[in-house]
């Protein structure tokens, strides 16, 4: 039986965090936001265990509702070698949806309500107001 690496308490840690700012997003902009930037903290805690630096960049991280699995990784990430092994022998591609599921939703929510969003994100100055 092979080990499986796992990053549960990543997610555990994260989770609370991303949560909160998931119901702080005014715009689909801010849940594409929210996502990656935590997105980037999980990825980070991965690689951080292995010996070789790699910068993981906002570009390399984009979700993608309504699309299994809810997220996309640039084939650059796919390139590196030990976070390639990860995403292969461990939970993390799980995690990634999880997380992509939520925001996905919110996404979906707030794409929904455009007038809402806007007189959130504008005060009264935005098309919202007219």
């Amino acid at each position: 039986m092979t080990r499986m690496a796992s990053f549960t308490k990543l997610e555990n840690e994260l989770t609370p965090k991303f949560r909160e700012s998931m119901g702080l997003a005014e715009s689909t902009a801010d849940v594409q936001k929210f996502f990656v930037y935590t997105m980037l903290e999980l990825l980070n805690g991965v690689v951080a265990g292995h010996s070789e630096a790699f910068e993981i960049l906002y570009e390399d991280i984009v979700l993608t509702p309504g699309q299994a699995p809810g997220y996309t990784l640039s084939p650059r990430l796919g390139r590196h070698a030990p976070l390639a092994a990860e995403l292969q022998e461990s939970d993390l591609p799980a995690i990634l949806a999880r997380f992509a599921e939520v925001a996905g939703k919110r996404y979906t929510y707030l794409q929904k309500k455009p007038a809402k969003t806007e007189a959130k994100m504008y005060h009264g100055t935005g098309r919202a107001a007219r």
